[in-house]
């Protein structure tokens, strides 16, 4: 497995060329030649489209812009052609412009390799755009996961509504969005039952009594909610 960050400035280091970590990474797992390993970063380079590939390969990270130094960070995360990725919020700090650049060349990549990626990111669109499955966290737990297009078009768990509703996308004009009340929880005293029940309209003493059991409403489909179990409808 490998990981790619959501810092690309900070994950590389300032003092190296970025074909010297990208080489340097490559003969430490590949026991390979420097010269060697350097063609490899030159090949990687290419296949994530880095425009002047050679001529940027002796460039410092500082010389880059955002995006490029997020198809270096790319280039090395796929230098070991690992079978599942881990892209922490690749996207966070790149204009919408160069996000969606990303976001073609990682599934494009992803396509071409028959490799795995596990895309963490806060923002909804970006997982409308490249997953296939999702996975919605609340507190360090899974509360609703399946097809893309079955929890984002037909919701079930509280938490995942509240956050489709606290968007302007969809929203009428001069309406208040609905976003969702309350704080968070402090993660080192969660409450015995479920997390989001402070923030749940829906909560009564059982959501607060206990941890909602893991349960299946459609094949493929999991949500942990007392409310929304068996596929009821929260109105």
């Amino acid at each position: 497995m490998s990981i790619l960050s959501q810092a690309p400035k900070t994950a590389l280091n300032q003092d190296y060329t970025v074909g010297q970590q990208i080489a340097e990474t490559v003969v430490r797992h590949d026991g390979c030649s420097y010269a060697d390993g350097l063609a490899r970063a030159l090949e990687l380079l290419n296949l994530v489209k880095v425009p002047s590939a050679e001529r940027r390969l002796k460039a410092y990270p500082h010389e880059l812009s955002g995006g490029l130094r997020q198809r270096v960070m790319i280039a090395m995360a796929l230098s070991c052609r690992p079978s599942l990725l881990l892209a922490d919020e690749p996207t966070t700090a790149l204009d919408a412009t160069v996000q969606i650049q990303v976001l073609v060349l990682l599934r494009k990549l992803q396509r071409e390799m028959g490799m795995s990626v596990i895309f963490v990111t806060h923002d909804l669109g970006v997982a409308a755009q490249i997953a296939d499955r999702v996975a919605v966290m609340y507190a360090g737990r899974i509360v609703e996961a399946g097809d893309v297009r079955d929890v984002l078009m037909d919701p079930r768990h509280p938490y995942t509504r509240g956050m489709l509703a606290s968007t302007i996308h969809g929203q009428d004009r001069g309406r208040d969005i609905e976003a969702i009340p309350g704080s968070p929880p402090d993660m080192r005293r969660l409450p015995a039952g479920c997390a989001f029940a402070p923030r749940c309209r829906w909560a009564d003493t059982e959501c607060r009594a206990a941890m909602p059991p893991q349960t299946e409403p459609s094949p493929g489909r999991t949500i942990r909610c007392f409310k929304a179990a068996g596929g009821a409808s929260l109105q």
